[in-house]
């Protein structure tokens, strides 16, 4: 009873994070530009949710899915909002194409394993990949640190970050998912 009670809990507080991208939303509506802003913080967990739905698909994990689809449907709003908000589009459409390009490659990545070893191999890119979306904060930083200023990186959405960390880090133990503890130090943005 625990284990669905905690699934329900970190499934809806999941989808919450969808709503924290509307600040940044509102605040280039308020500009009237997203320049300055970076879409890195969208096209990385991105990515990330296309490998953990497939991996949700693999395992016919209901909550993976769910979670990941919303989160992949959504995502793709607020990349559409920055795209209208965004007055020079080429570095976007580098980088969409780029994460096609990664997820194609690792999917057959994936499927050029034996059945009994593709669950496994999807889920350490998965984990992976979630732990290599730090690099998307690193570069923030960066940009931070190169402009003078932290304007453009959103703090509320860091700290929620943090509290979402930990539950799933839990969550992973609770349920014995080796991938999803290895997952947890970012989770969807």
């Amino acid at each position: 009873m625990f284990l669905q009670l905690f699934k329900v809990w970190i499934g809806v507080f999941s989808v919450s994070f969808l709503f924290l991208p509307i600040l940044l939303v509102l605040d280039w509506r308020k500009r009237g530009t997203a320049e300055g802003f970076s879409s890195v913080v969208l096209i990385i967990p991105m990515i990330i949710q296309a490998f953990w739905l497939r991996h949700g698909w693999m395992t016919n994990d209901t909550t993976q899915i769910l979670i990941n689809s919303m989160n992949i449907s959504v995502l793709s709003c607020y990349i559409a909002a920055y795209a209208y908000y965004q007055p020079k589009r080429k570095f976007l459409i580098g980088q969409l194409i780029s994460a096609l390009l990664i997820i194609k490659c690792a999917f057959l990545y994936v499927d050029s394993h034996d059945s009994e070893h593709m669950e496994s191999a999807m889920g350490t890119i998965a984990a992976g990949a979630q732990i290599l979306g730090l690099g998307g904060r690193i570069y923030e930083i960066r940009r931070a640190i190169k402009m003078g200023t932290t304007e453009y990186i959103p703090a509320v959405m860091q700290f929620a970050v943090a509290a979402l960390m930990a539950q799933w880090f839990i969550f992973g133990i609770v349920t014995g998912n080796k991938f999803i503890v290895f997952r947890s130090p970012t989770l969807p943005d």
